[in-house]
């Protein structure tokens, strides 16, 4: 009997002594799934400060390529203007040249005598015009019948016509030119307008001395506005 109570004893301790093991088990179970969601908490946090920080540079890199790509366009842009229109003082200051060249020539058609002079002014006009173009130099076409511009060309005075519709070019006073796309100087043009009937008390333009009917002070009147453009340009 003392043999049996003995193991009696000593199965009960063991069972004792696994339910302590059991409980302590459990607990420590129970601390480690407390500790794991604030563990992940913290992880998760660290992530999003990384994320925030992450999304701030790239998007600081994002504007200094878009930065850096405008301003190689840009230099770009201002080396082509200076290839294209570095030259372009000079010019001006070469067309009040031509200009003369081309008066000669036109005063000088009557003059028979000098024939193999104005032939040499020609030819020198000719090259003149053929070494602006190769600059990009070209002149604006501003011929009798065509369609006023004013993008292009300077109205300098309207003129009544009856063979002709208004807003057409009578004439060119002064040429124009253009430096690559970029307009250079206007051409001055006289503008055909429609016929303005009098009125019964209306005095004439001849009567008046007003009007476009101009005589020698009329033209020295335009060719004053011709050489105030030209020193504008």
């Amino acid at each position: 009997m003392d043999n049996d109570k003995k193991k009696d004893e000593t199965k009960e301790n063991l069972d004792v002594k696994d339910r302590s093991n059991n409980a302590r088990n459990e607990e420590e179970d129970t601390l480690e799934e407390e500790a794991l969601p604030s563990g992940i908490k913290a992880f998760q946090d660290e992530l999003e400060t990384k994320k925030k920080e992450y999304d701030e540079l790239y998007d600081k890199y994002l504007r200094a390529a878009a930065d850096f790509d405008n301003y190689k366009k840009r230099v770009a842009k201002e080396k082509a203007d200076i290839m294209s229109y570095g030259n372009e003082d000079l010019i001006k200051e070469l067309l009040h040249v031509l200009d003369n060249l081309e008066r000669a020539i036109e005063h000088s058609e009557t003059a028979k005598e000098a024939r193999p002079i104005i032939e040499g002014i020609n030819l020198v006009h000719k090259q003149f015009l053929g070494c602006l173009e190769k600059f990009g130099v070209k002149p604006i076409n501003a011929s009798k019948g065509d369609k006023f511009d004013p993008n292009i060309h300077q109205a300098i005075e309207y003129e009544q016509s009856s063979d002709m519709k208004p807003d057409l070019i009578i004439s060119e006073m002064l040429k124009g030119y253009t430096l690559s796309d970029r307009l250079l100087r206007p051409s001055l043009v006289v503008v055909s307008k429609e016929i303005e009937l009098p009125s019964p008390n209306q005095k004439t333009s001849v009567e008046t001395g007003n009007g476009y009917e101009m005589g020698n002070s009329g033209s020295e009147e335009i060719l004053d506005l011709i050489d105030e453009n030209t020193d504008k340009n």
